[in-house]
């Protein structure tokens, strides 16, 4: 594979607002909460990808009722320093899952790019604190999709949780992913 092929975030931003409720809600899911620092979590989010090396350009895959909540979110930090970024948006008619939010994502992409870019799924409500930590991992993994590889991010985790998925390695070698495990598991 060439080693030119372009980065391109994908924001993964829909979501029902059930989980957080009453912070969260239909029409104010959990990426437009505040923070303390009065930026939103999806601001964060688009912060860390647009500070990512050679990016130029992030999709954002949203739903129709929350587009214009979400440019108005963005237009509150898109300054002189990332304008360079183009921002596009994939519209979901009414939401279905994260697999099909980013498989909306790759035909975009590839309809436009052809082969030529690596897509980088990012949640919109994850929060990092370390930028320089994310942005080498982001790196290191460019590398191994690059060799046509697919890469996965992940924690590890210091109590057991049945709210999240398990990622099984060995190693840098993924042997499986358990959805939301029950507590004995």
């Amino acid at each position: 594979m060439e080693t030119s092929l372009k980065l391109i975030p994908v924001i993964i931003s829909g979501g029902v607002g059930s989980r957080l409720w009453p912070l969260s809600r239909e029409q104010h899911p959990k990426p437009f909460i505040r923070l303390a620092d009065g930026k939103s979590i999806l601001q964060h989010t688009w912060l860390r990808a647009a500070a990512l090396a050679n990016v130029t350009e992030i999709v954002t895959v949203t739903n129709r009722e929350l587009f214009f909540k979400t440019q108005d979110d963005y237009a509150e930090i898109i300054d002189e320093s990332t304008r360079v970024i183009n921002n596009s948006y994939i519209l979901e008619p009414f939401g279905r899952n994260t697999a099909a939010a980013i498989a909306s994502a790759a035909i975009h992409i590839a309809e436009i790019h052809g082969n030529d870019a690596i897509l980088m799924v990012m949640p919109a409500d994850h929060m990092m604190s370390n930028q320089t930590a994310f942005a080498e991992s982001v790196a290191k993994a460019t590398q191994l999709a690059q060799q046509g590889k697919l890469v996965t991010f992940g924690i590890t985790p210091n109590r057991p949780e049945t709210a999240y998925g398990y990622i099984q390695t060995k190693g840098s070698e993924v042997l499986q992913f358990v959805e939301k495990p029950n507590l004995e598991t």
